[in-house]
């Protein structure tokens, strides 16, 4: 791969001297980010992710002729290739091919799953985590193509979107919202590093450098490539078992220089729900970290002690919660608001799947309630917050939520491999969509002294149903 890499640098510093350049950098570039892509970077799951083994109903207009092709070239690699492929050989091309067909569509939330990094997910699903404890996100932006107007240039960064209770990221100092830019001091890459070598021929060409200069400024670039991480390479390397300490070099906004911080990986367990009590003015907390399978039965356990104390509020802590684990949203919400809907799953070509709360065999809580959210709620209990709230069951508290109303599902295939897919999307029962924006708070507060205070006047004044 590192051939490949010089060789690519190389043409793009030859046809600096060469009339016509530019487009033909640009073509190039594109096939070596796609060669990049699908061979260079590991995929793992994201931690969070919600799964489930599904199966799409038949799409009786799927084109085959692809998977013609496909087999075509497999056989006459088999039947002609000068070296005899052995089955590990036809495994990995297969491997190659299904993740450089997923990343074309250039989705971080559309990955393929190999057989080994399924443990990663089984240990999730029992709250188990490994790594620095952090749940990252690749948050996508994009540019002003000056070649192609109508064709934007995306942008990936790795953003920290909350930390795991107790996590070595957490006890290190990271917090959410911090954007990872290098590993151990090699940087992480977009997925098309060559973007930025075709900015730095255009404003190289703009500024008319000299040619020397031109070439070695190509050539730091292209070290920098050879020796960076790719942005799915780096999520599996911080939730990885290597217990070996890490270094994150953050970014910095301008005059502000980029800071380091060193983590010591480790194994933690979650628990999902936590500090379950009663103040003396009579208001009952819980705090619940993480939606996974087994959020909704601590819950209902929380809630039973609270209603034997004989709570007379309710503040529900979703500060930096996370976890894909829809059913433990639409289980919580059923305390809270039985018989109603608490959102809509827009599927693909228009499907709609309404979410619907079943009757509740137990007690409802019908006292006032308060959630408390941040800039780290995300996923499953940004649902259960939106429909809360839109139904007339509680206020927010705190500060606008992260924004990921995404549904992705991982569909498991017959050898132990999976496809990670982005297939759906939550909004609202009336409609609204916060997907990428963020829920907002009915009353604004920034640290979290500010809003437990809050939320607590809340219920001891007008109470917390809108």
């Amino acid at each position: 791969m590192r051939t490949i890499h010089r060789i690519g640098i190389g043409l793009l510093v030859g046809l600096v001297f060469a009339s016509g350049y530019a487009t033909r950098i640009q073509c190039i570039n594109r096939q070596q980010a796609l060669a990049r892509s699908s061979r260079n970077q590991a995929t793992r799951l994201s931690q969070g992710t919600r799964v489930a083994s599904t199966q799409l109903a038949d799409v009786a207009d799927v084109d085959i002729r692809p998977l013609e092709t496909l087999y075509t070239v497999l056989n006459r690699l088999k039947e002609h290739y000068v070296e005899q492929l052995t089955v590990e050989d036809e495994g990995k091309m297969t491997y190659d091919a299904v993740r450089t067909m997923l990343a074309s569509f250039a989705d971080p939330n559309t990955r393929f799953i190999e057989p080994a990094q399924r443990t990663v997910l089984a240990d999730a699903e029992q709250g188990k985590f490994h790594g620095i404890g952090a749940i990252l996100a690749i948050k996508q932006t994009w540019k002003p193509n000056k070649q192609k107007p109508s064709q934007p240039i995306s942008e990936e960064h790795l953003i920290v979107a909350t930390l795991l209770p107790n996590s070595p990221a957490a006890k290190a100092g990271l917090k959410p919202g911090d954007e990872i830019v290098a590993i151990n001091g090699k940087d992480v890459l977009p997925f098309d590093p060559y973007n930025r070598v075709n900015d730095m021929v255009q404003s190289a060409r703009t500024r008319d450098l000299p040619q020397m200069q031109i070439r070695k400024m190509l050539e730091a670039e292209q070290k920098r490539i050879e020796e960076g991480i790719g942005m799915i390479d780096a999520e599996a390397m911080l939730a990885s078992n290597d217990k070996k300490p890490v270094t994150l070099t953050l970014a910095a906004k301008p005059p502000a220089k980029p800071a380091r911080i060193t983590i010591q990986p480790d194994d933690l367990t979650v628990d999902p729900v936590s500090d379950v009590r009663v103040d003396a003015g009579g208001v009952g907390y819980v705090r619940v970290s993480y939606f996974d399978a087994a959020t909704a039965d601590e819950f209902a356990q929380a809630m039973r002690e609270l209603q034997s104390k004989s709570a007379k509020g309710l503040i529900v802590d979703l500060r930096g919660a996370t976890g894909g684990n829809v059913t433990s949203a639409e289980k919580i919400a059923g305390w809270f608001e039985p018989n109603r809907t608490l959102a809509v799953l827009i599927r693909s070509r228009g499907r709609k799947a309404p979410i619907q709360v079943a009757a509740s065999e137990k007690d409802i809580w019908r006292k006032p309630v308060v959630l408390l959210v941040d800039h780290a709620t995300t996923r499953a209990p940004e649902v259960l917050a939106a429909g809360l709230r839109e139904g007339g069951v509680a206020k927010l508290v705190g500060e606008k939520t992260y924004g990921n109303f995404l549904d992705n599902t991982l569909i498991e295939l017959a050898d132990g491999s999976a496809i990670l897919m982005a297939t759906g999307k939550y909004v609202t029962g009336k409609g609204f969509d916060y997907n990428g924006k963020g829920l907002p708070v009915d009353v604004q507060a920034t640290s979290a002294d500010e809003q437990l205070k809050a939320a607590t006047k809340l219920l001891s004044g007008t109470g917390g149903r809108p």
